[in-house]
């Protein structure tokens, strides 16, 4: 009878601006950091006044009042740089797969973060996630997580 395939399973912990990969240890007793580093967007988190380039433009309210009034910005500019990172988060797990080094993927992110970043996954990843939890679990250490996400992993070791 042949051995079963150790399954590689990745565990993926994200919000808007920062994402942290990890893989059971080889005794399935904790977490460990996967081969990818952490990927941070400190953007993201920063002030609006820092991400917009300067003041909002200005014009007339009319043509015969002669009032002026500030345009404002089209976006958000916070939600633009938290697209922009969710897109490389989904672009960095699109290449894991390809290069064919994760099996499984748990996705643990807040909802809103969760719903963008679902919408830009693509097939060969979506094909691949066995959970998705809907919590914002950055901060926690990768001890706390092992308890709190180990049941979810060891039966697909």
């Amino acid at each position: 009878m042949p051995a079963h395939k150790r399954l590689r399973t990745w565990i993926v912990i994200a919000d808007g601006a920062r994402a942290r990969f990890l893989v059971p240890s080889e005794d399935a007793r904790r977490l460990v950091a996967a081969r990818l580093a952490d990927m941070v967007a400190p953007e993201s988190r920063g002030h609006a006044r820092d991400l917009k380039r300067d003041r909002p433009g200005r014009s007339y309210a009319s043509a015969r009042s002669g009032l002026r009034h500030a345009v404002e910005p089209k976006h958000d500019p916070h939600k633009l740089e938290k697209h922009r990172f969710a897109a490389s988060l989904a672009e960095a797990l699109d290449d894991a797969c390809a290069r064919g080094e994760v099996d499984q993927i748990v996705l643990a992110a807040p909802r809103r973060s969760l719903g963008e970043l679902r919408g830009l996954l693509s097939a060969r990843v979506r094909h691949r996630i066995r959970q998705e939890i809907a919590k914002d679990l950055t901060n926690d250490t990768a001890a706390a997580l092992w308890r709190r996400l180990g049941p979810l992993v060891k039966p697909i070791l």
